[in-house]
């Protein structure tokens, strides 16, 4: 009886405990679900998005390309690897989101340049009697310039993509802006880049606006260096930004494209005056195609642009102190072209080798942050070989040397003075125009915001020419001949700093 009395006690005592254990357990969910209650209740009381807006959302996101268009490495060390995503949250009435990234930087530089020229005209007279040329010491000259200079520049640059996905693709377009400033003043903005694009596919793109030519060589000494302020050499394969419509496919490694291109060049300078455009009735067309592999990448490019020599009919020299208009006589330009390579190699993980090589052919023109600002009048072919190395020291240090040669040769011309009162003529020969160059650089780049460098370049250009003249025009006989040779030695380095957002 006391063993059976125990017994029940003990059971009395488990089903007490039991019971406060499930009493604690009620009680924690009943707190878990006063807090959920809670919650949803704060949810419910919160104001909903009104009618015709939508939801966004900010991140931070990497640098994304625009299809059809790709970065160049000049563009893509600018920008870095990071960019702000805006985006724009789809509703129940909209079933197509939108999404826009935005980057930029401000770049500052403190650049040294030193010019010297040598340069030297010699002077002959026909002597018709014992039909020689004789030198005129008294016409003939030579001489030298040094010229130091140093400045504190700068830049600023933005870029927008935006793009949406439609029923038929995605739509978007990449709006670029920029200012360049050189001491005391405003910087002018201007656009480098707009563009515009429909993804009918995921590997064709067709697209339109302001850009780059497809015949632009992206390897080498100009299109692989990171320049914020070298790369000045005439050693670029690059016939310049235009207007465009552009198909572009890509599947891989491997890519093509198709480029229309407008050939209209609007220059200054004495040849044109600032508001003349030239070949405004003419277009071109461009293409590439492209390898991208992770150990070898390469590029084929061409272009050709028509060019209206009716819009080269003249060109202004400076004869004796005065400058006159001339007619050009016998002028063979109807065309710009030319065909390239480039090749790169990546040398493991700690270099990349890149080589480019292009020959072409027409107008000789002088530009300015891709923006031609003076064209020659006459025909002229060239051809060059360039190449660039790039190091990574370590992961946020990088080195960069290159160098490089171009030839130019223009062909022999005759112009008389466009005054029909003055019988004077004019015969341009032999012209040659000769380019080497070096550059480097190291930078430093300790986030993804910033960048610190030092950069060099070193190039010498060297032109020489003939000109013949003929007082008398219409006798066919030349009375005089001038030799001249001009050497131009350009060195320049420069502290520069990049900040980006």
């Amino acid at each position: 009886m006391k063993m059976i009395k125990m017994a029940l006690l003990g059971g009395a005592a488990m089903a007490v405990t039991a019971a406060s254990a499930q009493a604690d357990d009620l009680e924690a969910l009943k707190a878990q679900i006063d807090a959920l209650n809670t919650r949803v209740a704060a949810m419910e009381t919160a104001p909903s998005v009104p009618t015709g807006y939508q939801l966004i959302a900010i991140s931070e996101g990497e640098l994304q390309e625009t299809p059809g268009l790709g970065f160049t490495a000049r563009e893509r060390a600018a920008y870095g690897t990071k960019s702000t995503v805006i985006s724009v949250l789809p509703t129940a009435d909209a079933p197509a989101g939108t999404t826009i990234t935005w980057s930029g930087y401000a770049r500052a530089g403190l650049v040294y340049k030193n010019e010297s020229v040598d340069a030297s005209r010699d002077f002959y007279n026909w002597d018709q009697g014992n039909e020689e040329w004789v030198f005129d010491e008294n016409e003939s000259a030579s001489g030298s310039a040094d010229d130091d200079d140093i400045d504190v520049k700068a830049r600023g640059q933005i870029r927008v993509k935006a793009s949406t996905d439609t029923a038929v693709g995605e739509v978007g377009v990449d709006i670029r802006l920029r200012a360049n400033f050189n001491g005391n003043g405003s910087g002018d903005v201007y656009s480098d880049v707009a563009w515009g694009y429909w993804a009918m596919t995921p590997e064709l793109t067709f697209g339109g606006g302001y850009t780059g030519s497809l015949g632009n060589i992206g390897y080498g000494y100009d299109g692989a260096c990171t320049c914020y302020y070298t790369d000045n050499a005439d050693l670029a394969f690059n016939p310049n930004d235009t207007t465009q419509l552009r198909l572009s496919y890509g599947s891989g490694p491997v890519s093509f494209a198709i480029a229309l291109e407008d050939a209209s060049i609007r220059a200054g300078g004495d040849n044109f005056g600032a508001d003349d455009v030239a070949n405004e009735d003419e277009l071109g067309v461009a293409g590439e195609m492209k390898y991208s592999g992770d150990i070898f990448s390469g590029e084929i490019s061409g272009v050709w642009r028509g060019v209206n020599g009716d819009e080269y009919n003249t060109i202004s020299l400076e004869r004796d102190g005065e400058k006159a208009d001339f007619d050009l006589l016998d002028s063979e330009l109807d065309a710009m072209w030319q065909v390239g390579v480039g090749v790169g190699f990546a040398l493991g993980d700690m270099a990349n080798l890149s080589l480019a090589a292009a020959m072409g052919e027409g107008p000789l023109t002088e530009e300015t942050d891709g923006n031609i600002t003076a064209a020659v009048p006459y025909n002229q072919s060239w051809w060059g070989i360039t190449g660039l190395a790039s190091f990574g020291l370590t992961d946020g240090i990088h080195a960069e040397i290159a160098g490089g040669y171009k030839k130019r040769e223009g062909d022999d011309i005759s112009f008389e003075n466009a005054d029909a009162d003055i019988d004077e003529g004019y015969s341009l020969t032999d012209v040659e125009y000769d380019t080497y160059g070096v550059l480097g650089g190291i930078y430093y780049t300790p986030v993804d915001q910033l960048t610190i460098g030092v950069e060099a370049e070193w190039y010498t250009t060297s032109t020489s020419y003939s000109v013949y003249g003929d007082e008398n025009f219409d006798d066919n006989l030349w009375d005089t001949v001038e030799d001249v040779e001009v050497d131009v030695d350009t060195f320049s380095i420069d502290l520069v700093s990049v900040w980006r957002f």
